[in-house]
């Protein structure tokens, strides 16, 4: 990423096409007053060696080096990488409702053109919040999700319109359900959701979301666009006139009010507040003075940082053709003679490189030598940064590689400080050096959890230096660990053999039982079996029905079978309908 330090100082560029004019205009008027002195016959017998491409090209050269120049002043800095910075803020979701109803009128200049307004005021107050969109209708859906940059989540509020959802409806359940399940788990961070809405629900469990939302730890605060006296939906057409009013399904124009009291009750539940926007008033700053007060966690984003000045290139440039307009003549001359007075200028050239180079062997030393003061402080963070810098100047620099492990080591991230260890580990020139990299890669490891890798990491640097005593007590603590890691995987697979022993021979008993119950079980029905048979053939002889009786209660059957069939194709004709689609 390149940026310039003093971007103002680029406006002088604009000056270069009004010289290149100047410079036209002063050949023409020499030529002019020349044919005025001497025939035009004579120009050339008395400047027999005069060259005018040389003298544009001396000109080119001039305005090219101011340009250089200019470039130089502004100072040029170049983004070397991604890296993380520390953060201290909460988590915010803000649901944004997009109903047909926020178009209403009755707040100006509309319900959602002033919740966007206000929603836009809060993203330029936040300072390492990081903070997601959730925009809702009759669903809801995530306009972006968390983030820190605030200028691009601004873009996308810009973008947001009643179109943005297609399905009609305000369902402000679903949009505390999709904040609550994009909230990231990565980090325990406060965590918050801002409902702007006129709050006329019309679908969904609200009250169960929002109990959701408590048993989190979640707190809701809400803002209601609206007033209580409402006002029409207007309906405008391709070209942004007005054209009618949304009406129900009877012709009636509808009027849309505030709920508050949904509202409240949201807030209230949550340990939120509720706040009633006004057409002067951002409500939506009381909250965000609420939400200062929230408890903060540190987390770590990605960031373009470590800007460093490249105006040492414009610079030489400029130099360098500075030099050759100066050594360049205007007069007609032979190879050898132009070459001759070039070499001085080559040799500037080369001294300005060598001075170049130097300054970044320089520079990869500096930042070295700095990440090594932070790490003498215990500064870690500033200590890998600076440490990075370095491997940007020169990725070889063996120092900063082995450096930047043990920056890592101990800010406990031990995973990447092995990575370092083992990158740098190759690159190291002696054994004596490698063979210290290979100890810091086995504690690391260690640390890391990863026994086995680590005993092999100490066994090469003992390898590479067999008198290091450190290197070999780390190795037989680290089997010794391995070990003991042994000993408790053997007896816990022996605890499991015990255990499913057990459990097997329970459920064998549980299955003998179980085919015992059942054979008595099996006796008893079969011996109620043979007394209700017995009882049945003396009900029979006893209560035999008449044929005439039988057949009038099948008849009734079949009457109310048929009525049963009518109503439930009566029931079939009946469909749901949704009432506000607004």
């Amino acid at each position: 990423m390149l940026q310039f330090s003093n971007p103002d100082y680029l406006w002088a560029l604009l000056a270069l096409p009004l010289l290149v004019v100047l410079f036209i205009l002063f050949h023409w008027k020499g030529k002019k007053l020349l044919r005025q002195l001497v025939a035009e016959k004579l120009i050339s017998q008395l400047a027999p060696d005069a060259s005018s491409t040389k003298r544009s090209l001396k000109q080119a050269l001039l305005l090219l080096s101011l340009a250089f120049l200019i470039l130089a002043a502004a100072n040029p800095q170049v983004g070397t990488r991604l890296e993380e910075i520390k953060r201290e803020g909460i988590d915010l979701f803000v649901a944004l409702d997009v109903s047909l109803s926020m178009k209403a009128e009755d707040i100006k200049p509309s319900r959602l053109e002033k919740a966007k307004r206000d929603v836009s005021a809060l993203l330029k107050k936040l300072s390492g919040d990081r903070v997601g969109l959730i925009v809702f209708a009759g669903d809801a859906f995530v306009q972006f999700p968390l983030t820190v940059d605030y200028a691009a989540a601004d873009l996308f509020i810009s973008a947001v319109d009643v179109e943005s959802v297609p399905t009609p409806g305000t369902m402000i359940g679903l949009a505390v359900e999709r904040a609550m399940k994009s909230f990231s788990t990565d980090l325990p961070t406060q965590k918050a959701i801002i409902v702007v809405t006129d709050g006329e629900n019309t679908e969904g469990d609200v009250l169960g979301a929002v109990e959701e939302a408590k048993k989190s730890g979640v707190r809701v605060y809400t803002v209601g666009m609206g007033t209580a006296e409402g006002g029409p939906i207007p309906i405008y057409d391709a070209n942004g006139q007005r054209v009618d009013f949304k009406r129900d399904r009877t012709g009636s124009v509808v009027v849309t009010r505030l709920d508050e009291s949904m509202l409240q009750e949201i807030a209230l539940s949550t340990g939120g507040k509720y706040r009633r926007a006004t057409s002067a008033g951002n409500e939506i700053d009381e909250i965000f003075n609420e939400l200062a007060s929230l408890e903060k966690t540190e987390f770590g984003v990605k960031q373009v940082a470590g800007f460093e000045s490249r105006y040492q290139f414009p610079l030489a440039a400029a130099i360098v053709l500075l030099i050759l307009e100066n050594v360049l003549s205007e007069r007609k001359g032979r190879f050898i003679l132009r070459v001759k007075k070039l070499l001085p200028a080559f040799g500037v050239f080369a001294a300005i490189l060598a001075f170049v180079s130097q300054a970044s062997a320089q520079t990869v030393r500096s930042h070295v030598n700095d990440g090594n003061k932070s790490f003498g402080k215990r500064n870690y963070t500033d200590a890998e940064v600076a440490y990075k810098k370095a491997l940007e100047k020169d990725p070889k620099s063996r120092e900063a590689q082995f450096n930047l492990g043990d920056a890592y080591y101990k800010q406990e991230r031990f995973d990447e400080a092995g990575r370092q260890f083992n990158t740098s580990a190759i690159a190291m020139g002696s054994d004596v050096d490698r063979a210290q990299t290979y100890y810091n890669l086995g504690n690391s490891l260690f640390r890391a959890s990863k026994i086995k890798e680590s005993i092999e990491a100490y066994k090469q640097s003992l390898r590479l230096n067999p008198n290091d005593d450190d290197a070999r007590y780390n190795l037989e603590l680290a089997r010794k660990r391995s070990q003991d890691q042994q000993q408790q995987q053997n007896q816990q697979k022996n605890q499991e053999k015990n255990q499913d022993k057990q459990e097997k021979q329970e459920q064998s008993q549980q299955q003998n039982q179980q085919q015992n119950q059942q054979e008595q079980q099996q006796q008893n029905q079969s011996q109620e079996a043979k007394q209700d048979k017995t009882q049945q053939q003396q009900a029979q002889k006893m209560n035999q029905m008449p044929k005439q009786q039988a057949e009038r209660i099948l008849e009734a059957l079949r009457n109310n079978e048929k009525e049963v069939q009518k109503n439930l194709r009566k029931r079939e004709g009946v469909r749901v309908k949704v009432e506000k689609d607004w």
